[in-house]
């Protein structure tokens, strides 16, 4: 992705997210439990199959997970056994995946939002931000960046296949909406990580200037 683009997208996510935060996240989430109640034994059924994969590749072998083993051996393997500059895309993969999933985490940990289940019951006032109480790790959706982190590098680096790649992550992120678990900010903000995460580290990708 070039550098203009990643910006524009970065203002019109940032833009986006406050707007739904402050106006337009609560009717919406209202409209999607009230109209997609049907779909939602398939979305938990989808979410509970992919984290009892996911979990299994987080099971953790000489102290690190599978999955982290398993990339860094490819990266290994690619980029100093095979020489193939390509290699670097499971570096790259490894490190968006754990930084989405450590600041999804975080973040979580500091905005304290209130999740749309309790708007659903008892409601709230106000954006539900900062708030006491249980329920209130909304923001931002950890599914949704754990699962596109697994995707969106390999979406990046083959556009051909660019579609199927994101099918999985885009009906996790949708299921986030219409299990009531988050607002379609906590969602997208989780995507924009993704993608700056993905374009940080994509950068050890780009070959060098040579020395003059």
């Amino acid at each position: 992705m070039p550098l203009r683009q990643f910006l524009l997208f970065t203002v019109i996510s940032l833009l986006a997210c406050v707007v739904l935060i402050l106006l337009l996240d609560q009717p919406l989430a209202g409209f999607i439990h009230a109209h997609s109640a049907w779909s939602a034994p398939f979305f938990a059924r989808l979410t509970a199959t992919a984290d009892s994969a996911h979990e299994a590749l987080m099971a953790h072998v000489i102290g690190l997970p599978i999955i982290f083993l398993l990339l860094g051996l490819a990266f290994a393997i690619g980029r100093y056994v095979l020489k193939k500059r390509g290699g670097t895309l499971f570096l790259v993969l490894l490190l968006t995946h754990e930084f989405s999933m450590v600041l999804a985490n975080v973040l979580k940990g500091a905005v304290h939002r209130l999740r749309p289940e309790v708007q659903f019951g008892t409601g709230y006032a106000g954006s539900g931000l900062w708030a006491e109480g249980p329920h209130n790790d909304s923001f931002p959706s950890y599914h949704t960046a754990v699962y596109f982190s697994l995707f969106w590098p390999l979406a990046v680096a083959f556009p051909k296949y660019r579609l199927p790649l994101l099918v999985l992550p885009g009906l996790i992120a949708l299921g986030r909406l219409v299990l009531g678990a988050h607002y379609l900010s906590d969602v997208w903000f989780s995507l924009w990580l993704v993608v700056a995460l993905t374009f940080l580290f994509g950068r050890l990708d780009k070959p060098r200037p040579a020395a003059a």
